[in-house]
């Protein structure tokens, strides 16, 4: 597998970390004292809380990113959706690797995406989120698994 592919997603996934901090910093204090919390399958808010959970998403992406590295790091934590033999192990951990590191990029940057609709809406800029790029970022995670699927079963 391409060693920079690998880097080149796990930086972008790392960019959308950072910038999910630094604006959450940046505008902490413009933002109101309650902040949308939740929404409807529309974009429109729904629930509110307080404005520190502005850090809650950058704070899932931390969470989920450090235990996907971690879990990620011994092969012998996959779960293979085909039969592993000696001659398609690495080809197959190559491919579940990629297909991690593609679906830990676009849900981080699925969640700057929301992170950054919610002090939009706290700062009076917009209304409510654009549920349409959201069901975009759930379908292109459907698609990099069902993808990795089928390259793993090719494998097999």
């Amino acid at each position: 597998m391409n060693r920079q592919l690998f880097f080149t997603l796990d930086v972008l996934s790392l960019a959308c970390i950072a910038f999910m901090l630094a604006t959450g910093l940046f505008y902490y204090g413009s933002l109101p004292e309650q902040m949308p919390i939740h929404f409807n399958a529309g974009g429109q808010a729904d629930d509110y809380g307080p404005r520190a959970m502005i850090f809650l998403l950058p704070g899932i992406a931390i969470a989920t990113s450090v235990l996907v590295g971690l879990i990620g790091r011994d092969p012998n934590n996959y779960n293979f959706p085909v039969k592993v033999t000696k001659e398609n192990r690495e080809a197959l951990i190559g491919e579940l690797r990629l297909m991690i590191s593609a679906i830990m990029f676009v849900t981080n940057l699925l969640l700057a995406y929301i992170h950054w609709g919610i002090m939009q809406i706290g700062l009076g800029h917009q209304t409510e989120l654009n549920a349409t790029f959201i069901w975009l970022f759930i379908g292109a995670i459907l698609v990099l698994t069902v993808n990795g699927y089928i390259r793993m079963k090719k494998l097999a």
